[in-house]
């Protein structure tokens, strides 16, 4: 571990000892007693937003290619990528090029690379759509935007026909006669991912619109889990609540992807986000507890299936268990 990250983990670690000073540790500890056998079912349901990911990958591969990658194969690989992205502080690039990387070798490397950049943005549409949603929501329960909310609607959907309209017409333009060339496939040109792009967009702009929707879904599916945990919890809030719950938690997440593991912007995150929606703090901070097993659990099981892999490949004499 780099000197940075290691003073990132410190600061981490500190930050949660003040904040379990500042709100009381009892208070905490009772709220988790609380959840008690709802471990049982806040660990797996996961499942559920990793499937509706495996999709949207599937769905970025053109139709025949697909077919070369099982839907169980893109979700073993949804979460090792997952739990790369959530053990480096890579900005979620390290798990990208490691699900390309793990892969089965049916096809070119051109395919998969281009797979893995197409996920990446209609994940990242679909992202911005979600945050969006939320932070409208958020901005409507803001005192000085009372009776301002049909003006914010507006502002969103007028902001979403924008790029309906304009994808429609990307999607009618004509589209290049071959793919782009394998030695056109690069993480750092942008020039690059421009071409795969328009390329698999303009080819099969139905498959990367609904890539996205189905990512969409796996960003809604994390508003029921917050809707859950907070039931748990004894929480009884609103959907919408839970959706900006889980909008402004993705907004930090995203903001502070350096730390690894979320160690203390987690809890720390989640207990500003409670105080600034009027809940109870300490319910905050326990929110974050709960997610936090949660994503260590899964984040292992990641790992497990990364080692599983790299075993299988070295076994087999493959250069790519390297890179795996």
């Amino acid at each position: 571990m780099k000197t940075f990250q290691k003073v990132i983990v410190v600061v981490g670690l500190a930050t949660l000892g003040v904040l379990l000073w500042r709100i009381d540790a009892k208070a905490v500890a009772n709220l988790l007693l609380q959840v008690r056998w709802g471990f049982l079912l806040i660990l797996p349901q996961e499942i559920v937003a990793h499937i509706f990911n495996a999709i949207g990958w599937r769905l970025a591969f053109s139709g025949p290619r697909a077919r070369s990658f099982p839907l169980w194969e893109l979700i073993r690989l949804r979460v090792a990528g997952d739990a790369v992205n959530y053990l480096t502080p890579s900005a979620t690039i390290a798990g990208e090029i490691a699900r390309a990387t793990m892969l089965n070798d049916s096809e070119g490397v051109e395919v998969k690379a281009s797979s893995v950049l197409v996920a990446k943005v209609t994940q990242a549409i679909a992202q911005i759509f979600f945050g969006l949603g939320g932070t409208i929501l958020f901005a409507a329960r803001l005192p000085w935007l009372t009776g301002k909310t049909t003006a914010l609607y507006s502002a969103f959907g007028g902001f979403a026909l924008v790029l309906v309209i304009a994808a429609g017409i990307e999607a009618c333009l004509p589209a290049p006669a071959h793919a782009p060339a394998d030695r056109d496939v690069s993480w750092t040109d942008f020039s690059s991912m421009r071409r795969w792009l328009r390329y698999h967009y303009r080819r099969h702009p139905d498959r990367f619109i609904s890539s996205t929707v189905f990512f969409l879904l796996g960003y809604l599916w994390g508003t029921f889990e917050a809707f859950w945990i907070c039931w748990f919890l004894g929480l009884r809030v609103s959907v919408s609540t839970a959706l900006v719950i889980e909008v402004l938690s993705i907004t930090i997440d995203g903001l502070l992807f350096m730390v690894p593991a979320k160690v203390g912007t987690q809890e720390g995150g989640k207990t500003a986000i409670f105080a600034a929606l009027g809940l109870p703090p300490q319910a905050g901070f326990a929110f974050g507890v709960v997610r936090h097993l949660r994503e260590l659990a899964w984040a292992a099981g990641g790992i497990a299936l990364c080692s599983a892999h790299a075993r299988r490949q070295a076994r087999a004499g493959s250069p790519a268990a390297t890179g795996a």
